[in-house]
């Protein structure tokens, strides 16, 4: 009766396990010594990025059941960790984390901060401000203000950044989606 129990266990961990969704992850690190000139002494400072790729794998619904089919693009999530080490110790001194996002294929940043994140335009290296976003307790959701409207925010179950705010002109809702980067 003991080992008919440690089997059943084991079993259900088993099936348990094989649910997952699975994910192509693409990891990349990259470690620069850069020098730079502070009143007027030469100091080296440690930059590292690591950028993280992580993509859904889907397979087009027609190939369900065979052996080697089709892939359907599934949208990519792209978050890149920025860390600086000012002084020669081993720990970085600061750390940048950054999300990006598509939207009417523009490329938007998502920096975190202690309050939410900013949420820049980018635009090749260039990064424009174009709003915050302060996270809400309340309904786990966030207060979007930009320079144009004041609206709700909130993550979907499919990881997309949905906007909705009243629009005077058109005296209604306008719903934006902000879909994770390709």
């Amino acid at each position: 009766m003991k080992n008919l129990i440690y089997i059943f266990s084991l079993l259900m961990c088993t099936g348990i396990y094989a649910q997952n969704n699975p994910v192509d992850v693409l990891d990349e690190t990259t470690v620069k010594t850069v020098k730079v000139k502070e009143d007027g002494k030469l100091i080296e400072k440690k930059v590292k990025v690591n950028t993280v790729q992580k993509q859904e794998v889907k397979i087009d619904p027609k190939d369900r059941y065979k052996l080697n089919g089709y892939r359907i693009d599934t949208p990519v999530k792209v978050t890149k960790t920025v860390m600086v080490d000012n002084d020669k110790d081993p720990q970085y001194d600061t750390k940048t984390k950054v999300t990006y996002y598509k939207f009417n294929d523009v490329d938007y940043a998502f920096i975190p901060d202690e309050k939410g994140f900013i949420v820049s335009v980018k635009n090749g290296d260039k990064k424009t401000p174009f709003g915050n976003a302060r996270y809400s307790d309340r309904n786990r959701s966030y207060i979007v203000t930009t320079e144009e409207y004041t609206g709700v925010g909130y993550f979907d179950k499919d990881k997309t950044f949905v906007i909705e705010y009243y629009d005077g002109e058109s005296d209604g809702l306008i719903t934006q989606e902000f879909k994770i980067t390709k």
